[in-house]
């Protein structure tokens, strides 16, 4: 293998500047490569790199390994670790090295007369112990055939957004075959309104007890769904009972009797989760576990800060949010004068009209820019 200094600035000029991290990146790859018996990496048909992070010192890696994405030889993990596995896949032997956090602190003491902590970094880290900066072990891997440079497997159709998928990351997802964004959403939409949900919005149905919340969201979910959006609920319970899962004497009932904290019961089309809790969860962390979805309709919570509606009857007595700054409407068959608009009980779509106004918009807009830049991306 070349020497440091002429790994360095070819990483260097490779990268854009020089810094820390490809100092540490440039001796990551000097170690790994050594470990694993590969003496120049460059033009060597027998090195797969898995990286796991995406910063300064995995152009490092790709630039002394030669290893890269179009090759299929560079392999991203997005663990957010200063680590990276080097694997030779004529003899087997792996190798994992690990950045120590302890090193940036040592800095100083390796290079006492830097003049910023960045530039003690970059000279430290020339000159650092290997055993002071890394610590290394061989891991047992096995690379799948469909991982392997040169693959060449079927392609299959999504059935959503009807795009090609490779190399078996296609999803089976309710009878149908689908690729990743489809199924869990992604960073980038395809134009066909599946894309990365930010988190959901979460509105509030609120009222008195036997007001009519429950019909309201029943006619809410079809209509906001019937407009594209995903739709999630939350039913606040005041009583303090153990939620049965299933009924006595069932597997599942049993599984809970026996102790399990948690226990999930899973169909072909439904999968039910319930879980035993200590400490009370927050709103957010129980809109959290509904997964991606553009709105939840939460029925109760009425204390929380947060956009709601308030559905009264004729005779309900002074509203429980008359005052509250998040009130977006009222849903009442009488015609009272309130601060905020008020929609009869069958007034649906105008109902969602302001929903859609008031808090999903940017939803909607956010998907359209999505989809229009991948587009333009494509048709190049």
């Amino acid at each position: 293998m070349r020497n440091f200094d002429e790994l360095l600035q070819e990483s260097s000029t490779i990268h854009g500047h020089h810094c820390a991290g490809q100092v540490l990146g440039v001796r990551m790859a000097i170690l790994g490569c050594r470990q694993v018996g590969i003496d120049e990496p460059k033009g060597c048909k027998k090195l797969v790199v898995y990286v796991e992070m995406d910063r300064c010192a995995t152009d490092a890696l790709q630039a002394v390994t030669g290893c890269s994405l179009g090759k299929r030889t560079l392999k991203f993990l997005d663990y957010g670790k200063m680590a990276s596995t080097f694997v030779n896949t004529e003899t087997g032997k792996a190798v994992r090295v690990v950045a120590k956090d302890d090193a940036r602190a040592l800095a100083p003491r390796y290079a006492p007369d830097a003049t910023t902590p960045r530039e003690a970094q970059k000279q430290a880290y020339r000159v650092m112990p290997e055993d002071t900066l890394f610590s290394w072990s061989p891991v047992a891997l096995r690379i799948a055939p469909q991982e392997t440079p040169g693959y060449r497997g079927e392609r299959v159709q999504c059935a959503a957004c009807g795009e090609g998928i490779n190399f078996h990351r296609e999803i089976e997802s309710g009878g149908r075959t689908v690729c990743i964004p489809c199924a869990q959403g992604g960073v980038i939409s395809n134009g066909n309104g599946v894309g990365t949900r930010p988190n959901p919005k979460i509105l509030l149905i609120v009222g008195y007890k036997k007001v009519g919340k429950t019909t309201l969201i029943e006619k809410l979910i079809p209509e906001l769904s019937r407009r594209g959006y995903q739709v999630g609920t939350v039913k606040h319970h005041h009583a303090d009972f153990p939620a049965a899962l299933d009924t006595a004497g069932t597997d599942t009932w049993r599984h809970r009797q026996a102790g399990a904290s948690s226990v999930a019961l899973a169909t072909p089309t439904d999968i039910a989760v319930f879980r035993s809790r200590e400490t009370s969860l927050s709103l957010q962390e129980i809109v959290s576990a509904l997964g991606p979805m553009d709105i939840v309709l939460v029925e109760g919570f009425h204390n929380e800060p947060r956009a709601k509606i308030e559905v009264l009857s004729d005779a309900s007595a002074e509203p429980l949010c008359k005052m509250d700054c998040h009130l977006l409407a009222f849903v009442t068959s009488s015609a009272p004068e309130t601060p905020v608009p008020a929609f009869a009980p069958d007034s649906i779509k105008p109902l969602a009209d302001l929903i859609e106004k008031q808090l999903l918009w940017s939803t909607t807009a956010a998907r359209h820019d999505f989809g229009l830049s991948f587009r333009a991306m494509t048709s190049k």
